[in-house]
């Protein structure tokens, strides 16, 4: 039994030793394989690459560029928005200066105290109702023009719009077709 079981151990090792060997032939034949596939790979993004940067100029849309305030200036919604601001301005201006009246005729120093503390408050109210309101109204207009501008944008096939402040030489300036789409 002894001898029996040396052989089948010996048999046994000599099978793992044939099969290690010919799991290596097969391992070094898939590792051939993956260079090659690699190296074609490779080969082929540097040309994908290559034809990219030689074509980058050509399928380039360019550069805008607008004059922000010009925009503003010119823009109907963006004026109407500036009066519709300054009435509201001078309607608080108005009522500060009758309550600065009303404050001058107070005769004692109980009256103008608590008259002054009502009016301190009343105050800070309408003035932060004011803002809030300048603020939303501001941001309409902001959005309204970032709006026109991509649209443009998009239409005239350019990469990008800057401001003309930031502009030296070339680009494309798209500050007359933006206001005349937003009038429209």
């Amino acid at each position: 039994h002894y001898q029996l079981i040396m052989l089948f151990r010996l048999h046994i090792r000599e099978d793992l030793i044939r099969m290690a060997g010919s799991l290596r032939l097969e391992l070094q034949g898939y590792m051939t394989a993956i260079r090659k596939e690699g190296f074609i790979i490779m080969k082929n993004l540097l040309i994908i690459l290559f034809l990219q940067i030689i074509t980058l100029p050509i399928l380039a849309g360019g550069i805008g560029y607008i004059d922000y305030d010009k925009i503003v200036d010119n823009y109907k919604f963006a004026n109407i928005t500036k009066q519709e601001l300054n009435m509201k301005a001078e309607e608080l201006d108005n009522y500060l200066k009758q309550k600065n009246e009303e404050f001058k005729l107070l005769e004692s120093p109980v009256q103008k105290n608590k008259f002054e503390t009502e009016m301190q408050q009343e105050v800070m109210k309408r003035e932060t109702a004011f803002n809030d309101f300048v603020k939303k109204r501001e941001e309409v207009v902001k959005q309204k023009i970032l709006s026109s501008i991509e649209q443009v944008r998009k239409e005239q096939g350019l990469d990008a719009v800057i401001d003309s402040d930031s502009v030296y030489s070339g680009g494309i300036d798209i500050t007359d077709i933006v206001i005349q789409k937003l009038n429209n």
